[in-house]
């Protein structure tokens, strides 16, 4: 176990979380993994952008740009909302 994963395991413990650091996860897996969640759960490119410390949101859109893709698009259901 490299001494970064051996650290994210020790605050893991000790926060009294029950979540571990997969086997072979580099912190580029983490970050990557970190990223994810706060896309799925809703956060904009800016606050992507921000969490991750990205000069600009283009570097984040061209790495993660994917994962808003994924998202289901509710641009018409907003408008419909909107107009009623």
């Amino acid at each position: 176990m490299g001494p970064e994963r051996q650290a994210g395991e020790r605050h893991l413990e000790k926060s009294g979380s029950k979540v571990r650091v997969p086997e072979g996860a580099t912190l580029h897996d983490l970050r990557h993994f970190y990223a994810s969640v706060l896309i799925k759960n809703g956060a904009t490119p800016k606050q992507v952008q921000k969490r991750l410390g990205h000069a600009k949101p283009s570097i984040t859109l061209n790495v993660y740009t994917h994962l808003w893709e994924a998202e289901e698009d509710r641009t018409a259901s907003m408008m419909e909302v909107a107009l009623s």
